[in-house]
């Protein structure tokens, strides 16, 4: 009989992240046993910490059941909290035939602080400064009846750390001062992942074997101002474990698009 472990990565089953949430499971049990799942501070399992008062774990699908005819494993969804990682803890299996005899099964936990990561950043990460776009390619058109200042095109990174799983996030663009002026995200793009489309919440869903993706954005250029373009990140996640941003500080990136000067009309005598 084996305790299975059945989330592997960075964060795993036996060295979880604070805020990870990790699926265990024992097969080849004999069927119909009951069974319950504890954790306890002890190798012994003497000494079992009570879920409803434990803040540094949860319990999220029932600890406890019964194996009907044909059926051979057990598991239980459990979630690791904040505080978790100032402890090892020893998860116990017991299963009991009715009436009859017990066996056990125990596997420790070592939980970690979380190291799961998204961070953005320019591209490259020096370029934090640019004169706006006069190429025709962005809608620049000196030539137009009406002066057509045109869009500048920016690109940022978010990249994640720490994690092989799929990810996701949220994206969003501020620019200061705004003016009421045009600003999109044009395209998410990963390696393997390809072009990504968001679902309805504008979440974009990253698979596992990319680190990184390209952020492609358009602002419509306003001469005469200095502007300063930020890319947020919010909701960020690993998909199968639920694990959330560890480290907020860096969600965030700006870039500066320098003043270009105004230009009144033009003509001849």
């Amino acid at each position: 009989m084996a305790l299975g472990l059945v989330a592997t990565a960075q964060s795993t089953s036996t060295r979880p992240y604070e805020g990870a949430t990790h699926t265990y499971s024992c097969n080849g049990i004999s069927s119909g046993v009951d069974y319950e799942f504890f954790i306890a501070s002890d190798v012994e399992g003497y000494f079992i910490y009570d879920d409803a008062t434990t803040s540094e774990f949860d319990f999220l699908t029932s600890p406890t059941g019964s194996l009907a005819a044909g059926q051979s494993v057990a598991s239980v969804d459990i979630r690791w909290n904040n505080g978790a990682s100032l402890h090892i803890y020893q998860l116990y299996l017991e299963v009991t035939i009715p009436g009859g005899c017990s066996n056990r099964i125990r596997l420790e936990i070592t939980p970690q602080v979380n190291g799961f990561d998204l961070l953005s950043e320019n591209v490259p990460v020096t370029n934090t400064r640019s004169c706006p776009s006069t190429s025709d390619t962005d809608g620049f058109n000196a030539l137009a009846s009406e002066y057509d200042a045109g869009f500048t095109t920016l690109q940022f990174l978010v990249r994640r750390e720490n994690g092989s799983r799929d990810w996701s996030f949220v994206p969003s663009l501020t620019v200061n001062p705004d003016l009421s002026l045009g600003k999109f995200i044009i395209s998410v793009t990963g390696n393997n992942t390809g072009v990504i489309t968001p679902d309805f919440d504008n979440r974009y869903m990253v698979y596992g074997s990319d680190n990184e993706v390209l952020v492609t954005v358009t602002i419509e250029n306003a001469p005469g101002y200095t502007r300063d373009v930020m890319l947020q990140l919010t909701g960020q996640r690993e998909e199968q474990t639920n694990l959330p941003d560890g480290n907020p500080a860096n969600d965030n990136v700006t870039h500066t698009i320098e003043v270009i000067p105004l230009i009144g009309g033009m003509g001849g005598v």
